[in-house]
Formats: structure tokens, C-alpha cells, sequence
């Protein structure tokens, strides 16, 4: 398994990668939002990105911002969504990134909630056949669904792979279920997730991204049925805080959880 961290796009994504060859950690996700994650701003980097990349033996993950929809019921929005998404594609081949995600939006106004997961499943298929080109997996990040809506859309593009965002599925009950739920559910299709805790139960304030133990996740089991599972992919630890500690601390609670069955073949 790879354990990695999210660059903080607020800083210079150079000392991200700096800093996440410091403290040992595998890899870099890097999500190509604003103001300074633009790919306007990124793309100018990618001769050091990719020079550092070999220099320290990083890979690179990417993905796309929170509030792009690619299942927008408005077509032309929707379509100019998915261009975005393929310029991301595009700059995660130039530094040889392993996936893209693109998040899951089910919730639209007045708009059935089938009807934009149809939509999403059409966005996917055009962005599966770009990324195939290069290699590349296109990962689905739960939001605030359920396992029946996630089996809805892979149905319809079946070549998408499942992120699990461990926190986000906390918040749709009190008991971790959720999580376990997924994991079983999707484990031939999971191959990324994002770990960070949270207090459970849905409400606009609960996606904290607190550090491993601040929350109410049973991480030992949450580990446990990601072995049980046979996981062995990325995870990053998306912890939201200045202090770098929090975020190491994670890493290290998670490592020390998996022992030695998912080491790197």
C-alpha cells in the first residue's frame, strides 16, 4: 500500500513535494484548484515536478476541484465541466499520474436524482476513453451517497473506479456501517482512497478532515476491512491543518494498523 498526502493548495506545489520527500511519504496528490493550483499556474512547473518525481522517487495522484459536476443537468455547463476535467487529464499525463478524480453529485435543485447519475455516467464514458489513452484511472469520490447509488453509475460506466473518501461516508451514519459497506461492496473496484476522521452523522459542518483518533471512526476496524478486502492501492491522508504534525501522526497511526500485510510488492 501507498500512503501519501494532498498538497496544500495554498503553499508552492515544489515544497509540497519537498516536504512530502522529508517525512517519507510515497506520493503526492495534487489538486488542481485555485487560486494557486490553477493549471495555469501548474503547468509552467511540470520540468521541476517531473525532475523531482525522478530525483526522489515520488508518483504523483490528481484531482479535480470539490464544485465541478460533471452530471450538471445543464448540458453546455455540463459539457464545459468535462473539458475542464480532460485539461486535467492532460496535465496528469505530463507528470505520469496514476488517476484523476472527479467527485460524485447527486443533489441538483428540483432534478432527479437518476437523471443527473445518467448524466454523470455519460461524462465518464468520455473521460474514460481520453484517460485509457494514457494509462490513466478515473476515480468516482463518494460525496454524501449510499452503496446503491454508487452501483447505479458504475453499472452504467463500468471502466470508472471507486474512491472511497472514508470521512464523507462517516457522515451518512453514526456507526461507521457505511464505511464497511463500501468497502466490501466495491473492493474489486476500490483503488484510492482518502483518510481522515470526522464526528459522523450528516450536517453541513461535519466534513471536518480532523486527524486519525480526533473523531469517531473505528480505525482499527476500518483498517481490518480494508485487509480484509485485499486493498493494497493509494490512500492519502487528507488532513486539513497548518500544524504538519496532525497530518504525520495519521500516517503513522494508519501504518502502525496495517503492520506488514500491505507492504509495496
Amino acid at each position: 500500500m501507498y500512503l501519501g498526502t494532498l498538497a496544500d493548495p495554498r503553499g508552492d506545489v515544489i515544497q509540497e513535494i519537498h516536504y512530502a520527500d522529508n517525512v517519507k511519504f510515497d506520493f503526492v496528490e495534487i489538486s488542481v484548484e485555485g487560486p494557486k493550483y490553477t493549471l495555469e499556474n501548474l503547468e509552467p512547473k511540470v520540468p521541476e515536478i517531473n525532475r523531482l518525481k525522478n530525483e526522489l522517487g515520488l508518483f504523483f495522484t490528481c484531482h479535480t476541484p470539490w464544485g465541478w459536476n460533471i452530471g450538471n443537468p445543464y448540458e453546455k455547463i455540463r459539457g464545459a465541466t468535462v473539458g475542464e476535467v480532460m485539461k486535467v487529464i492532460d496535465f496528469a499525463e505530463s507528470i505520469e499520474a496514476r488517476l484523476v478524480t472527479v467527485h460524485m453529485h447527486t443533489r441538483f435543485g428540483l432534478y432527479d436524482k437518476k437523471e443527473i447519475i445518467k448524466n454523470m455516467a455519460g461524462s465518464l464514458s468520455i473521460l474514460c476513453d481520453r484517460a485509457e489513452k494514457s494509462g490513466i484511472a478515473i476515480t468516482v469520490e463518494n460525496v454524501d451517497q449510499g452503496v446503491d447509488d454508487m452501483k447505479a453509475l458504475f453499472e452504467l460506466e463500468p471502466r470508472a473506479k471507486f474512491h472511497l473518501d472514508i470521512g464523507h461516508a462517516n457522515l451518512l451514519c453514526k456507526d461507521g456501517s457505511n464505511i464497511y459497506a463500501f468497502i466490501e461492496t466495491f473492493k474489486d473496484r476500490l483503488y484510492h482512497v482518502h483518510a481522515h476522521d470526522n464526528k459522523g452523522g450528516h450536517n453541513v459542518d461535519g466534513d471536518l478532515h480532523l486527524a486519525l483518533g480526533m473523531g469517531n471512526i473505528d480505525w482499527p476496524k476500518v483498517v481490518g476491512s480494508l485487509k480484509d478486502a485485499g486493498y493494497k492501492e493509494t490512500v492519502t491522508f487528507e488532513v486539513f491543518t497548518r500544524n504538519r504534525q496532525y497530518l504525520e501522526t495519521s500516517r503513522d497511526i494508519f501504518k502502525t494498523l496495517m503492520g506488514g500485510w500491505a507492504e509495496q510488492d
